[in-house]
């Protein structure tokens, strides 16, 4: 019971945490402008809290594929991508 009990505290802290990190990483977007802003909205929901070496491979696919559909630039594509990517950076910090 007390292993249960430890896991369903650790669990909420852990969703509590993560949830505080996204009102942060949302908070950040709002000062997005543009493509920036389109970018953080498109690979925000491809993110895995955790998942680095992961996560930077689908943001890069993302933003390649919106250049290429033309959905962004290319012109000043990568600036644009850092700035969404320093907003999603807070979901890990």
């Amino acid at each position: 019971m007390k292993t249960v009990t430890f896991f369903t505290v650790a669990l909420a802290i852990s969703a509590t945490s993560a949830q505080a990190g996204w009102n942060e990483a949302d908070a950040c977007a709002a000062g997005l402008s543009g493509d920036s802003k389109l970018i953080y909205n498109r690979v925000k929901p491809k993110i895995v809290v955790g998942d680095k070496s992961g996560n930077e491979a689908r943001i890069k696919s993302t933003v390649k594929d919106m250049v290429s559909k033309d959905e962004v630039a290319f012109f000043g594509v990568r600036g644009k991508a850092k700035q969404a990517v320093a907003c999603l950076q807070k979901v890990d910090s």
